[in-house]
């Protein structure tokens, strides 16, 4: 990619950000998921490819991201957007093409309201369901590039809660 390759799209990103300052902030290294205050970090020689689409449920625009290792992230309303990895989970019904990680708060914030606020009371599908969301969200975070350490750590606690539960 040549230097004004290089320029032009980086010129696109911090557009897009300073249209969306309450979801994607760029400082020309890293971007930032603004609900989460993680970041991504975002080598431009590395972009394969940058497209403008719309949302087909919502009709709003994001910007597709590609890189050359063949991850492509959105950047969005919600975020920083990415595919959801089910290699530890297997299939799952449901399971959007892509996720957030305000996807991951939502869910885990259920999933921490029930094992808070009905103790005692033996986890059911549904609860394991949402479990195994949350870990695929975390898998394709970590594979987009960020840093999921703390997030695996909360997974590991809710599990383990949850495990504890089911055995009585």
């Amino acid at each position: 990619m040549s230097v004004a390759d290089r320029a032009a799209l980086r010129a696109r990103i911090e557009r897009f950000a300073r249209e969306h300052p309450g979801s994607i902030l760029f400082d020309g290294e890293r971007l930032l998921d603004v609900a989460s205050g993680k970041t991504l970090p975002l080598d431009l020689g590395r972009v394969s490819g940058i497209e403008e689409r719309r949302d087909q449920d919502t009709g709003r625009p994001y910007l597709a991201l590609a890189r050359e290792d063949g991850i492509e992230v959105a950047l969005a309303d919600q975020g920083i957007a990415f595919p959801p990895v089910t290699a530890g989970t297997g299939p799952l019904d449901g399971l959007p093409r892509a996720v957030c990680l305000r996807d991951l708060q939502g869910a885990e914030g259920r999933l921490t309201h029930f094992l808070l606020e009905h103790p005692g009371e033996k986890p059911e599908r549904l609860h394991v369901s949402t479990f195994l969301f949350c870990l695929a969200v975390v898998d394709g975070a970590r594979a987009a590039g960020f840093d999921v350490s703390r997030e695996e750590r909360r997974l590991e606690a809710i599990l383990n809660e949850l495990e504890a539960r089911r055995r009585g």
